[in-house]
């Protein structure tokens, strides 16, 4: 079969370089037709098993085929398998991705079976969540192999799903932002699933219409109800055009169609030869109320908050000002700056208590440069809106409340509100760890907290409950993130669905610092010495990271430069 197979490909080599043959090499250059047909995707040589495979290859084979099958149809891969075996075999049930590297079968002949131990990388379930295993995890597979009438091998008894190296993994699947949306409708949360590439419009659409992960469920809104499903097993793209029937148990009230149909075009909208997204119920055309528009979370302006030389200030990326010596200054021990999206209000924590100031807000336009100023007088006007023990750094979200939560987590977690009334919301789950940093996501609808259990770093994130007005009702449980992450010491969202968490660094050393997304993977990059401080307004492009001496580094490429310096804490806002 190897021999036949590559004969077919030779010949077919052949007949193109014979065409290519009759290419002018002399003359004039001439106007010719520059219509370019798109390009198929690459589609996986398959090969079925050979009469003379013995156990160990057929098994190897069969992991072969099923891994190349994700991009095409698992039919090669079913040859593998006895008729039993490949009538049952569901391959879409979870998908196993191994750290790329040589595995080893291992054949037991008493018990006609073919075990593996694979490093695990990652489980994707059914629906694409993805959750990523610490480094030294292993996998334990086993295939039964039986021999058939005519004497060949084939697998008998196996678990359902494909395994796959992260090589493939990385080419055959793809990160998909399914789009829900906040409680007042105007806001985008996307949800990362790891779908197959082969048909990927199809899984997204079907995704979708199932709902968010348990996890988030409470902290977003669909337009689908439970009985919401395709009609149609397949989301055809005709043109750019992708149509996507539903089922008429589809339909909610006006105002879930009108959503459903903004959901259904921003998430098929995101991916590759989608330019428009037609929705029908029942094969008409969705009718819905008014328009529902969702739009992307905000981002912060390019002005920071800053502390320096004991005073606030902002950074513009350019200049730095600071508030005039008689507007008072903050202590020694302030620390955990923060600012709000409206730019109106700062926050922070000094002597036990969190504080809030509209300084940089209202009098922006007295501050003043920070050369040969004067020593402050006095501390800055600033309002206290909690008192806890050892309050983690706040955070502020869209709606504008500002966030801390005592180290203990004895007390759960603290929103207050724009004017200044507290809300505790008893987090249960918080009260088995020591709180080290959070941060609450752009859209308002997760916090990302860093924190210690058992005297391990742990990086979680959880969903945040609010009426349609923006104000919290509570915090769901958490999920762990990230793979590989050390002790970390601040933590911010680098956009809708990455956190960034700052290392820990001793004796002059550089400190790493970790990209964690949510939904899976992370990377690590290394930041200057002795860090102390970062924030971003989005992309890690716009990282600054500021280090123990006062000086402030920007991610300039894979390295940093230094764009500042005489700064202790700097906040974008969140």
């Amino acid at each position: 079969m190897r021999k036949n197979r590559l004969a077919a490909l030779m010949v077919a080599v052949a007949v193109a370089l014979t065409g290519c043959a009759a290419i002018p090499d002399s003359g004039d250059v001439e106007e010719g037709n520059a219509d370019v047909l798109p390009v198929a995707p690459l589609q996986p040589i398959q090969e079925g098993p050979n009469p003379s495979d013995d156990p160990a290859a057929i098994v190897t084979g069969f992991l072969r085929e099923s891994a190349t099958g994700v991009a095409s149809d698992f039919s090669v891969a079913r040859e593998f398998l006895t008729d039993d075996a490949a009538a049952s075999w569901n391959p879409g049930a979870q998908t196993l991705v191994y750290r790329s590297g040589a595995v080893t079968p291992e054949w037991d002949e008493d018990t006609s079976t073919v075990a593996y131990e694979l490093p695990l990388a990652s489980t994707v379930d059914s629906s694409g969540r993805r959750a990523d295993s610490p480094d030294g995890t292993i996998g334990d597979l086993e295939f039964t192999v039986m021999q058939d009438d005519q004497g060949r091998w084939r697998i008998s008894e196996l678990a359902d799903g494909v395994v796959i190296s992260q090589a493939n993994f990385t080419r055959f699947f793809r990160p998909v932002d399914l789009v829900f949306a906040t409680p007042d409708l105007t806001t985008a949360v996307p949800e990362v699933r790891w779908l197959p590439d082969n048909n990927v419009v199809t899984a997204a659409a079907r995704e979708l219409v199932e709902g968010p992960s348990t996890w988030l469920a409470d902290a977003v809104v669909t337009g689908f109800p439970d009985t919401a499903a395709l009609a149609v097993e397949s989301v055809v793209v005709t043109s750019g055009e992708a149509a996507v029937d539903l089922t008429p148990q589809s339909a909610g009230t006006p105002e879930q169609r009108a959503l459903a149909a903004e959901q259904m075009r921003v998430t098929l909208g995101g991916l590759p030869n989608v330019t428009e997204v037609q929705v029908r119920i029942g094969g008409l055309p969705i009718a819905t109320a008014e328009p529902v528009e969702l739009a992307s979370a905000p981002v912060p302006e390019a002005r920071a908050a800053v502390f320096a030389s004991g005073r606030l200030g902002t950074w513009d990326g350019e200049s730095l000002l600071v508030t005039p010596a008689e507007a008072g200054g903050v202590g020694d021990g302030a620390y955990g700056l923060a600012r709000s999206y409206d730019g109106e209000r700062v926050a922070w924590v000094e002597d036990g208590a969190l504080l809030t100031s509209t300084v940089l807000g209202q009098d922006a336009a007295a501050l003043v440069s920070p050369d040969d100023q004067p020593d402050p007088v006095g501390t800055v006007a600033a309002t206290e809106v909690y008192a806890g023990d050892e309050l983690v750094g706040p955070s502020f979200d869209r709606h504008g409340f500002a966030w801390t939560a005592p180290s203990s987590g004895a007390d759960g977690l603290i929103a207050v509100s724009p004017s200044g009334e507290p809300t505790v919301l008893p987090s249960e789950w918080l009260q088995t760890r020591s709180a080290v940093a959070l941060s609450v996501s752009r859209d308002g609808s997760m916090l990302a907290m860093v924190s210690r259990s058992g005297g391990q770093p742990v990086v979680e994130v959880a969903a945040i409950v609010r009426d349609v007005a923006g104000v919290p009702l509570g915090v769901g449980q958490p999920i762990a993130i990230g793979t590989g992450v050390g002790a970390g010491g601040d933590v911010v969202w680098l956009d809708d669905s990455t956190v960034a968490v700052l290392g820990e660094a001793e004796g002059g050393a550089t400190s790493p610092l970790w990209l964690v997304t949510v939904g899976g993977g992370t990377s690590v990059i290394t930041t200057l010495q002795e860090p102390v401080d970062m924030s971003v307004r989005v992309g890690e492009a716009s990282l600054v990271v500021v280090g123990e001496d006062g000086r402030v580094e920007e991610r300039s490429g894979s390295a940093w430069a230094e764009v500042l310096d005489g700064v202790s804490e700097i906040a974008y806002s969140g």
